[in-house]
């Protein structure tokens, strides 16, 4: 328990963490007990830790603590939600995302490894997160047994938001994704659904490993940038803010005022510079 109270203490200290809530979920999921091969304090270190590789390549991994209290701030779980997460990983977010939801909520979560998804039952089960459903699948295929979703949060690296995802995702929902989709980099991106709009209410920068699936897609080579100045040479500027529509419903009048506008094949991203 005194190292849970140190990592959120630290947590709050350097900012990554605003909510009482927030901060009482770090403080009662057992961190160390998802990753129990590794040694305590190493456990409750604010970094990321590798949990299956492939030669030389990390697989998945437990995210940084920081990182995951930047995206639980974004997702904005309420007492009771419903939430969908893809990419389970050890499970640890799942349990957080859980303690925030409460008895009443619902948290659903999508695993593309078999071992990882039978390593994340029986620790969500041991630390009393048995009603946590863990779904062996393609995360970019969403659940829509249990939709509409209140928040999805994406626990892996995107360069699409799925079809799926914004089918399953009720309007006023949050959907929080870390997003490389091409250009100034990788950001975890929280959005709110308006209608047939995602809208960003804030922007993190982030470096997760990429999600599996069937709809991975290269860096896209249909990106507009509104004019010279809207760029310094090659080095983007800080993004202020992100609007994204469907591909299909992609209208100019939409998109207006956008610095740059990238056309991904299912979800086009219209963004602004600081």
């Amino acid at each position: 328990m005194r190292r849970r109270e140190a990592l959120a203490e630290e947590l709050r200290r350097s900012g990554a963490v605003s909510s009482p809530a927030i901060a009482a979920a770090f403080e009662a999921v057992p961190r160390h007990r998802f990753i129990p091969e590794i040694e305590l304090d190493e456990a409750y270190a604010d970094r990321a830790i590798s949990i299956k590789s492939e030669g030389t390549n990390t697989l998945a991994s437990i995210s940084q603590p920081s990182m995951l209290a930047k995206m639980l701030e974004l997702a904005d779980v309420q007492p009771g939600a419903r939430v969908l997460e893809i990419g389970t990983g050890s499970g640890y977010n799942a349990a957080l995302l859980a303690h925030l939801a409460g008895p009443d909520g619902l948290v659903v979560t999508i695993e593309v490894e078999p071992d990882l998804a039978a390593r994340a039952r029986t620790s969500l089960a041991a630390c009393g997160y048995e009603s946590v459903r863990v779904v062996l699948g393609d995360g970019y295929t969403g659940f829509a047994e249990e939709a509409p979703y209140d928040r999805i949060v994406v626990s892996a690296r995107a360069s699409d938001i799925a079809l799926t995802w914004w089918e399953q995702l009720r309007d006023g929902g949050h959907i929080v994704v870390p997003l490389d989709i091409g250009i100034a980099g990788e950001y975890a991106v929280g959005f709110v659904r308006h209608g047939g709009e995602l809208r960003s209410i804030g922007i993190a920068n982030c470096l997760f490993i990429a999600l599996r699936g069937a709809l991975q897609t290269a860096s896209p080579d249909n990106v507009f940038v509104r004019s010279a100045d809207a760029r310094y040479g090659r080095r983007f500027r800080p993004i202020r803010s992100i609007r994204a529509v469907r591909t299909a419903d992609a209208a100019s009048e939409l998109l207006a005022g956008a610095d740059v506008v990238v056309a991904q094949r299912q979800t086009t991203f219209a963004i602004t510079w600081e």
